[in-house]
């Protein structure tokens, strides 16, 4: 079964860098589709790369249009072919600072161990595969050239280094060569592909790195709503929303206005100078004794979903305060329940 994979893996990875429809079965088949759900945590959050990067689209491929007028890197012209593309273990560690090395595979796998200095994109991250689904028609195609452009620009790929791709090839279904197809559609225009990908890295003794690790390394603890009630005789709740938000005079798509019982305004915005610098530790404690919070209270910030309020919870432990916590749900959450009560005014 694995040498049956290793020549569907070679196929695939052919099929798609050279455009050729010779392997459309494999490319449609039941295994890749059943790769896509877990590849990619990008694709699954609720914003994906590909949305938040429409509105960098233009400005992304503009840079990597005029980069590409240069044609060729400091390692020598760019392949004009995939079968020019291949590089070996040997030079990609002979030339691994001068090249961006792009790990093809899952995010879980990336995670596990990967090439030092790798980043991670898998193709459904920059693929058609949450807003269309399988058999319908759109389904696994390339978003447009500025979506594509924008997320690929933010893993630091700008055509001023070659890009070097790699999978595992034994065990895999060709995403190396799918990614060299992206890569190539988006305008990069040095792109080379790891011979032997990820089981010749190791087999060669390449070096290896793992992902993080799943410890948390912050002090701001993540609480719920019932954490909110069983709290709020006790803590202070900082709204970190705007003040029209608290006042309940508008809105950020909360089914209430209004803000939770009890709540102080410390709106994210007050933080900030007018030159967009973050406000010192002293008129930090003056904002806060003006809001009555004080540095032993026991904090819990809030805003519409968790962005803001973690903004000010960290300015917050930053300055000192000991005991700070962010409601991540928050008013979203808390209004959507007819059964919490809300002030306004």
């Amino acid at each position: 079964m694995r040498v049956y994979r290793s020549i569907m893996a070679g196929c695939v990875t052919a099929a798609l860098a050279l455009g050729c429809c010779g392997c459309a079965s494999e490319t449609a088949s039941a295994p890749e589709s059943d790769s896509a759900p877990a590849a990619s945590s990008a694709s699954a959050s609720g914003e994906s790369a590909a949305s938040s990067a429409a509105a960098e689209g233009d400005e992304s491929a503009a840079a990597s249009q005029a980069s590409a007028s240069d044609g060729a890197s400091s390692l020598g012209d760019a392949p004009t072919t995939p079968d020019e593309a291949y590089v070996e273990v040997s030079w990609l560690k002979d030339h691994a600072d001068e090249v961006v090395v792009l790990d093809a595979r899952s995010s879980a796998d990336f995670m596990t161990q990967h090439i030092p200095g790798a980043v991670n994109l898998h193709w459904t991250d920059v693929s058609n595969v949450v807003e269309v689904q399988q058999g319908e028609p759109g389904w696994a195609e390339l978003l447009d050239a500025k979506t594509l452009a924008g997320s690929i620009s933010r893993l630091g790929i700008d055509n001023t280094k070659p890009v070097v791709v790699y999978t595992d090839t034994t065990d895999g279904w060709g995403e190396d060569g799918r990614m060299y197809w992206t890569l190539r559609e988006a305008g990069v225009t040095d792109v080379r592909l790891l011979s032997g990908g990820w089981t010749q890295w190791l087999y060669q003794q390449g070096e290896h790195a793992s992902g993080l690790d799943g410890v948390d390394q912050d002090a701001i603890a993540q609480v719920d709503t019932a954490f909110v009630k069983e709290n709020a005789d006790t803590a202070v709740i900082v709204d970190a929303r705007a003040p029209e938000e608290f006042a309940g005079e508008t809105t950020m798509g909360e089914v209430r206005v209004g803000r939770i019982p009890g709540a102080v305004s410390v709106p994210y915005v007050d933080l900030v100078n007018e030159d967009g610098t973050m406000k010192t530790a002293d008129e930090l404690d003056q904002l806060l004794a003006d809001a009555q919070v004080a540095k032993d209270d026991q904090v819990i910030v809030y805003c519409t979903g968790g962005v803001r309020a973690a903004a000010v919870a960290e300015a917050l432990v930053g300055a000192g305060y000991t005991d700070v916590s962010v409601y991540t749900a928050g008013y979203s959450e808390w209004a959507g329940d007819p059964a919490n009560k809300v002030e306004v005014g």
